[in-house]
């Protein structure tokens, strides 16, 4: 018996379409996928160097990518896969999901589920449209203090913070500052503002931990920043189910998103790299992508799922609401110093707005951390 070792990340969202994958897969080929899970901060901070040699299979975030060029922790899937199968992918990704994966000459993972920062709103009890604009967004906060709340976290605080430069029409850039001062603090206003204004204790907690508050009680109304999660809109999965929506515009519209989502990539190490390569090829199909991923609570990376009414209809109108936000996303820089910036500048940012850090100083020390990285990997 063919098995192949694979981890991926420990939420419904990631484990019930890859454990149904598998046993499909099994099925219909022989070949064993034996899943392990990590927790959500650890997908997206842990070093991919370390985790790759004990798996065939890995579910990884696409700025690792510079990672596995520099390290050669993982196989290019284009020395693996045809190139019409990898074209076919790339045809049927939502928005970025798929050529995020492609750095350096080569593709890297294939996505399997797409997700960007969006809103979420508990529209059964907010008696009112979801803010359009900032401005809306901080109306909404002081009107009704502790019922608004970003997940700040640290991965989610440097998510933020980038979104909202890039929803400004200044999205971070690989050059001398992080981003423009003038944006830069305006947005760390912004952020400080609803961190004060939400509820106590947002800066440990990630998209799910929110998400979840926003839908077994009527404490929150609004999360104006949240990576999507399909789990909380559908009726069968919570009680109080929210609706995910487009973020609101600072002029330009649903602009600027991070683009997050999961990726399957193939270990360097590898003993049956091809056969690992055909299950996630098959994996990240649209036809499985709708028949089994997406039915499964997961959050296809395939476009032809998200445009799929039956499929936005069992979730609570998930897809339809975001289409925009994520067509219109951002894609993280995928150098190999950025996961460390990543976790480093996400850490001081969270630090910065629980200890109550003013805005000029947080923008000078997150500078000094992107230009020490930077340069220091040049």
């Amino acid at each position: 018996m063919t098995t192949l070792k694979a981890i991926g990340w420990d939420h419904p969202r990631c484990k019930e379409p890859m454990a149904a994958c598998a046993t499909a897969w099994q099925r219909a080929t022989g070949v064993t996928i034996s899943w392990e899970w990590r927790s959500l901060e650890a997908f997206g901070d842990q070093p991919l160097q370390e985790l790759a040699p004990a798996y065939d299979l890995l579910v990884v975030d696409h700025p690792f990518c510079g990672t596995a060029v520099a390290t050669g922790c993982l196989r290019p899937l284009d020395d693996l896969l045809a190139a019409e199968t990898l074209a076919a992918l790339a045809a049927d990704a939502i928005g970025a999901s798929h050529s995020s994966y492609t750095y350096a000459g080569h593709q890297w993972g294939l996505a399997t589920d797409a997700a960007c920062q969006v809103s979420a709103v508990r529209a059964d009890i907010l008696e009112a449209p979801a803010p359009a604009t900032w401005d809306d967004v901080l109306q909404l906060a002081r009107s009704q203090p502790g019922r608004v709340a970003l997940p700040l976290a640290p991965a989610h605080a440097i998510s933020s913070f980038l979104t909202l430069c890039a929803n400004v029409g200044e999205p971070a850039a690989i050059g001398e500052n992080l981003v423009d001062a003038a944006t830069g603090f305006a947005v760390l206003e912004l952020l400080a503002e609803l961190h004060h204004l939400g509820p106590v204790g947002m800066t440990a907690l990630e998209p799910p931990d929110v998400l979840g508050l926003l839908t077994s009680s009527d404490e929150l109304v609004y999360v104006p920043l949240t990576y999507g999660y399909v789990t909380y809109a559908r009726a069968d999965t919570v009680e109080r189910p929210c609706s995910f929506v487009d973020i609101p515009s600072a002029g330009h519209g649903p602009f600027g998103s991070v683009l997050g989502g999961a990726g399957l990539a193939v270990s360097a190490t590898s003993k049956l790299p091809d056969e690992a390569a055909a299950f996630a090829a098959w994996a990240s199909g649209a036809d499985t992508q709708q028949t089994i991923v997406a039915t499964h609570g997961g959050q296809p990376g395939s476009r032809s799922a998200w445009i799929d009414p039956a499929l936005d209809a069992q979730a609570g109108g998930f897809y339809s609401r975001t289409l925009a936000t994520i067509e219109a996303a951002w894609v993280r820089p995928r150098e190999a110093w950025w996961p460390d910036f990543q976790l480093r500048g996400g850490q001081l940012l969270a630090a910065a707005l629980a200890d109550g850090l003013a805005a000029k100083a947080t923008l000078d020390r997150l500078d000094r951390l992107y230009r020490d990285h930077s340069r220091r990997s040049a």
